[in-house]
């Protein structure tokens, strides 16, 4: 849950290469401190409601479980990807003109920090909540053909889908990817087999899902972390994925195709500092007020407004966690006063607890004993 500073100034924009699920559009900094993410009316009203929410409110407690709100992008126009020909390379962000109209869900964009941020090699995985997979408001088409997912799929009985995961191996700069087709492929006994594949263990061989996303130059060394470090990092999960069941059991919401983001340290040398170094993970007051207001100016930059002093430090490498959790994507969320918790994101929260903590106990055997 802690994060690295971000820095006080943006840089040019690329897409989002380390996303694994959800839709595509979304943007990063070069420095890929934060991201640009398009976003529907209700998802912009739920980050902001959680932002305003007061310390006594229990919506308040969310702050320490969604991605850092910085505010919303409204564009005229598209984010210049910095990879385009002909882009001066200036290190600024770049809105550019269209031709036609803008769909409304393209002109604004939420302005996030980047859950993957600080690690050097950044293990990630897409776990989506819930056994209901339509709004209220769907056709009764979509309904009927979310309910088949779900009945289909592990959603309906376990609560949570497989989305897509990418490993890495420590001698090796590229990512194993897991594409969507492999979570939608599995039932609910071959669960346990997709969070093997997502936490390998660097001593044993690593199974080949079924239609890996082709990559250039496929690297056949094996991914993992050594037994020790894995076991911290599954440790830490399984705790920090009880109090997220705690406090989501707690706030009365409709949460449809909402996601659990878990990213964790797939290099050895960064895994084992941040494995000695103790981890800030609470959330100061001055933390959740540095906010940074951004504007556009008359020729398509981005104009940084508000910049708390706090905000402004010296340069230095990001260090991020041993890994984090994250709640992401909440286009189809709603907060209802008296619905209570959505027993079916709860019911999927404790699938993923059982998955990690079962991982976490083989891991455990293969440590070696204090005598």
């Amino acid at each position: 849950m802690s994060n690295p500073p971000l820095s006080s100034t943006f840089a040019a924009t690329r897409p989002f290469a380390a996303q694994v699920g959800g839709h595509a559009g979304v943007h990063v900094t070069e420095d890929n401190s934060l991201l640009f993410k398009p976003a529907v009316p209700r998802e912009i009203d739920f980050y902001q409601r959680i932002a305003a929410a007061g310390d006594h409110d229990e919506l308040s407690k969310l702050k320490d479980w969604i991605p850092k709100f910085l505010g919303v992008l409204k564009l005229e126009g598209q984010l210049k990807d910095s990879n385009t020909a002909g882009n001066g390379g200036d290190g600024n962000v770049e809105v550019v003109p269209v031709h036609g109209n803008i769909a409304p869900e393209d002109k604004e964009h939420l302005v996030l920090e980047n859950a993957a941020y600080g690690f050097v090699k950044p293990c990630i995985l897409d776990v989506k909540l819930g056994t209901v997979l339509y709004d209220d408001d769907a056709s009764p088409e979509k309904q009927e053909r979310m309910i088949k997912t779900a009945r289909n799929t592990t959603s309906g009985e376990t609560g949570v889908r497989l989305t897509g995961f990418q490993v890495y191996s420590n001698d090796s700069p590229k990512p194993i990817l897991t594409p969507k087709s492999y979570g939608r492929s599995i039932k609910k006994e071959q669960l346990p087999d997709g969070i093997e594949m997502f936490f390998p263990v660097s001593s044993a061989p690593y199974p080949t899902p079924p239609n890996p996303i082709e990559t250039s130059e496929l690297d056949l060394s094996k991914p993992g972390l050594p037994p020790i470090l894995l076991h911290c990092v599954l440790t830490t999960l399984q705790a920090d994925l009880e109090e997220l069941k705690a406090t989501i059991s707690n706030i009365e919401m409709r949460m449809v195709g909402g996601s659990v983001l878990i990213v964790y340290e797939g290099d050895w040398e960064r895994a084992s500092k941040a494995f000695s170094t103790p981890s800030e993970t609470a959330t100061t007051e001055e933390d959740e007020d540095d906010e940074i207001e951004v504007e556009i100016d008359e020729n398509g930059q981005i104009v940084l407004e508000s910049i708390p002093d706090e905000a402004i430090e010296e340069e230095e490498e990001p260090e991020a966690p041993l890994c984090s959790l994250s709640l992401i994507d909440f286009a189809h969320t709603r907060l209802i006063d008296g619905a209570g918790p959505d027993e079916g994101v709860l019911k999927g929260i404790q699938t993923v607890i059982d998955l990690v903590r079962q991982r976490k106990d083989k891991i455990a055997a293969m440590l070696p004993s204090d005598g």
